[in-house]
């Protein structure tokens, strides 16, 4: 029997950002963009009643920071925890930054999918730390291709839209 799943953990840039917009600057300054359907999509899911995860690599934006830069698109509302690597000392793929949002979210990793746009540390460290993972694969900036174990997703979609339909499939 397949364990239910209660959480989705996102990652930010270029998963509910683009990232390109945000290059070589601070969360906090400057105006972020959304991805097409950002915010229809993570309603859609607070609704379903899943608890919802954002786990990101920073190089000095804290929680609180994070925090404020989502406020102001729009989409902090939706998320119950917000984990960064600065926050903790350890970066994506480690596993113990998806097991702290985890714990946070009073989940176990097989309850949990990782959605992110980069296998070598979203999909590799949510495998490694027992979820499945989706792959969101829109653009082309990063390795899309599974080349060492432990980097295959469980499934890959092109679009936020399709988002819902792959986690009920699961």
């Amino acid at each position: 029997m397949h364990a239910l799943i209660k959480a989705v953990l996102f990652d930010l840039g270029d998963t509910l950002i683009d990232e390109r917009v945000v290059s070589g600057r601070h969360l906090w300054e400057g105006t972020l963009h959304k991805l097409p359907f950002a915010q229809e999509v993570l309603s859609e899911l607070k609704m379903r009643g899943y608890k919802l995860g954002l786990v990101t690599n920073t190089v000095t934006s804290r929680e609180a920071h994070v925090r404020t830069a989502i406020r102001r698109i729009g989409l902090e509302q939706f998320f119950d925890a917000i984990i960064t690597s600065v926050d903790l000392g350890f970066p994506k793929p480690d596993p113990r930054i998806f097991l702290t949002a985890l714990r946070e979210l009073e989940v176990k990793p097989e309850e949990a999918v990782m959605v992110g746009n980069r296998i070598d540390t979203d999909i590799l460290g949510g495998n490694q730390a027992g979820m499945k993972t989706i792959l969101l694969k829109w653009n082309e900036r990063h390795q899309q291709e599974a080349s060492r174990p432990g980097e295959a997703p469980t499934r890959t979609i092109s679009s936020l839209t399709e988002l819902p339909k792959a986690l009920s499939e699961l």
